[in-house]
């Protein structure tokens, strides 16, 4: 499951659980139904999208997502009371997102950048209003190696075990950098070739910085 399926089923899962009562469904900006369809029923219900995730920099795990939430109501004479009691509910359960994880993806921060008007009742067919809510999310996520310099490698190995090797360099011998385990980043230097057998070490820790002593 990619990042960004994580970070929608995190926000999907967190409105079922805490949107308003009256909501009978949360459901995905590619299961939105046209009126008078089977979804007419489950009004009222929201539905989520969350695009155009990216990275922030370059491999720091940083990423950022906008996120669209529908409030989708039927229409009665009480349907502005409607909106106002389910949007003011999505509100809360978005603001209390910063903090949520899973496999990794760690929600940190989210920001309400839009609010459309409601869509004008008309008397045609069934009568759904809707309006939408716009966020901006920011979350963390494992840094992946295709993300690493994507522009700048010069060559890629993805071995059997799971181990990537990377360069940026053309020439042998060349730096080379390993990427096992849970990510974990070591490097080499040598010729392409021998990459599997070369000797990898991580980046050496700084020592800490020594205490000051006092002067006499």
């Amino acid at each position: 499951m990619d990042r960004q399926s994580i970070v929608q089923n995190l926000i999907e899962g967190s409105l079922r659980a805490a949107a308003d009562p009256s909501v009978t469904a949360v459901l995905r900006g590619w299961d939105y139904y046209p009126d008078g369809s089977v979804a007419q029923p489950l009004l009222p219900y929201l539905i989520v999208s969350v695009t155009d995730d990216r990275e922030l920099g370059i491999s720091f795990g940083l990423y950022t997502a906008t996120v669209t939430v529908t409030l989708a109501v039927d229409w009665s004479q009480g349907v502005r009371d409607d909106f106002d009691r389910i949007r003011e509910s999505v509100r809360q359960v978005m603001h209390a997102l910063p903090g949520l994880s899973a496999a990794g993806v760690t929600l940190d921060g989210i920001l309400e950048t839009a609010c459309s008007d409601p869509t004008e009742a008309t008397t045609d067919g069934d009568v759904i209003l809707t309006q939408v809510l716009t966020h901006s999310l920011w979350f963390t996520a494992p840094v992946t190696p295709d993300a690493i310099l994507e522009q700048e490698l010069f060559l890629v190995d993805r071995a059997e075990d799971g181990t990537v090797y990377t360069t940026t360099q053309a020439a042998d011998p060349r730096r080379i950098t390993r990427w096992s385990g849970s990510l974990l980043v070591s490097y080499g230097y040598g010729n392409w070739a021998d990459r599997a057998t070369l000797v990898y070490t991580s980046p050496v820790t700084p020592p800490p910085t020594a205490t000051p002593q006092p002067v006499t």
